[in-house]
């Protein structure tokens, strides 16, 4: 949360994608995903994009209305739609967040991309030093998967009776970070860990079995056959291009049309990639060989701009770049696939009270 307001405060200030990412030290994509996770928690849209340039929406303009009224120091003023940039006024040693947010005033510090996610409201998880879980890590050795993991430390904070570890993609665990909140908090003696890591099946099969995580949720194609697994939800996928390429305006076009566009892509190491690419083969589209491979959703966007080249994404990806100004969407003849996202109990507690409990509480 407290990122999210560094991007929403420096956005504001800069109305710029890039210098945001350039103040605060982090990559334009973390920047767009900073911005979709606050409006997804908020429930509206706040910035609309045209290319670089950010711009205030209207309900972005009342809650800066807002924040302004709600400053405790009353000359310190937010910068954008309601009041000129000023460098004094939107110094980051400066800028508040109204306490009802429960945000604590920071300065704007460099973020390592890598840093783990974690809400305020739960204990971080404390993992033993190793080398972080790979999208394409092969599988670890035997001796390794037969060797318990270290146990989890409650916070010294809090005294739970029971800890629970719960794996889960980041851009997953948003949906059911509420939840996760109530069911803390009407059972005080049950402790929530998190563990966010872009899992998929294999690599939850590896954590239960080192037990290090209770519950997963992670992307999935269908469902798997190294544990028992159900289904939650599911995410489309979506094929954009920029809006005026001459098959945007296309209602239904064939694999092979499809297939014969320039295709931008993530790393191949990239789960969402593997997820995206795998779903569409099933449905009878193979992707050509990528031209570009890039994490930076920002430079993608820039060169599906430029060029006939089309991308493929779902979940909250899909969301940012389908808001974004002068990008379209390509209508697949055969309909688009969906990417399913799962949920798992580690087998060995299959019977444990609090962890169906929990299971259940998030489910619902």
């Amino acid at each position: 949360m407290t990122r999210q307001f560094d991007v929403f405060a420096r956005l504001v200030a800069t109305r710029s994608i890039a210098e945001c990412a350039q103040a605060l030290a982090i990559a334009p994509a973390a920047v767009l995903e900073a911005m979709s996770g606050l409006e997804d928690l908020i429930g509206c849209q706040i910035f609309a994009i045209e290319g670089g340039a950010v711009e205030l929406t209207p309900s972005g303009r009342k809650i800066v209305g807002a924040l302004n009224e709600m400053t405790l120091d009353g000359h310190v003023q937010w910068a954008g739609e309601l009041a000129e940039p000023a460098a004094e006024a939107v110094s980051p040693a400066l800028v508040q967040v109204p306490r009802e947010l429960e945000v604590e005033t920071v300065a704007f510090e460099p973020v390592e991309e890598e840093a783990p996610v974690t809400p305020k409201h739960f204990r971080p998880y404390q993992r033993e030093e190793e080398e972080p879980l790979l999208l394409t890590e092969p599988a670890p050795p035997e001796e390794d998967i037969a060797t318990p993991a270290a146990a989890v430390s409650p916070s010294p904070a809090r005294d739970a009776v029971q800890v629970i570890t719960l794996a889960s993609n980041p851009a997953i665990f948003s949906h059911f970070q509420e939840a996760l909140l109530a069911f803390e908090e009407a059972s005080p003696d049950i402790g929530i860990d998190l563990m966010l890591e872009n899992i998929d099946e294999d690599q939850a099969a590896r954590l239960f079995l080192q037990e290090k995580a209770d519950i997963a949720y992670y992307y999935a194609l269908a469902e798997g056959h190294h544990f028992p697994s159900r289904y939650a939800w599911s995410e489309r996928i979506s094929l954009f291009v920029r809006a005026d390429h001459p098959l945007a305006d296309e209602e239904a076009l064939g694999a092979r049309e499809i297939a014969a566009l320039p295709y931008a892509a993530l790393e191949r190491r990239n789960l969402s990639r593997t997820l995206t690419e795998g779903a569409l083969a099933a449905s009878g589209l193979d992707m050509p060989e990528a031209e570009l491979e890039t994490d930076d959703l920002y430079r993608i966007m820039n060169h599906l701009k430029q060029s006939d080249a089309c991308f493929a994404a779902f979940g909250s990806m899909a969301r940012d770049f389908g808001r974004m100004a002068g990008i379209g969407r390509l209508a697949y003849a055969s309909g688009l696939p969906q990417i399913q996202v799962r949920q798992a109990i580690r087998p060995a507690l299959a019977n444990d009270p609090a962890i169906m409990a929990l299971a259940e509480f998030l489910f619902r």
